[in-house]
């Protein structure tokens, strides 16, 4: 099932359980999805979708860290219990060893900078987190 289809499924689900916090996160992110094919006359494309589930991730990431410093464990853990409905769209990540492995197989190690990062990019975009896929690139040229 893509993702559209199941934040749409999982919306009205939430909205039915009267659950606030899921319908609240689910209506952000479905009316990021509509606005968009409103504004471009087409449907996202699943990298699409799951670049900006991960922006938003991101975005709560911060919101938790900011929330720590000022104290206030209530927002805490809401963000925390937004953070988890988030990431519950996204598919598995690689982990730094499969990143190195995929990009050892390409040919990367034997790339430019410029290049390598131009490869990795485009071939794991929406499969690893991007400093993730950074920090591998470097360190394969570095060596």
């Amino acid at each position: 099932m893509a993702i559209k289809e199941r934040i749409n499924k999982d919306f009205v689900q939430a909205r039915k359980d009267h659950d606030t916090l899921k319908t609240n996160v689910l209506r952000i992110i479905k009316s990021h999805f509509d606005a968009y094919q409103i504004d471009n006359q087409k449907e996202m494309t699943e990298e699409e979708e799951i670049n900006y589930i991960l922006k938003e991730q991101k975005q709560t990431e911060e919101a938790i860290d900011f929330s720590e410093k000022a104290n206030r464990d209530d927002l805490v853990k809401e963000n925390q219990e937004k953070l988890a409905i988030i990431s519950s769209y996204l598919p598995r990540m690689m982990s730094k060893e499969e990143i190195k492995e995929y990009l050892v197989e390409k040919g990367v190690p034997s790339l430019s900078m410029k290049d390598a990062m131009k490869v990795a990019m485009s071939e794991l975009n929406g499969k690893a987190e991007k400093r993730n896929i950074s920090q591998v690139v470097k360190e394969l040229l570095n060596k």
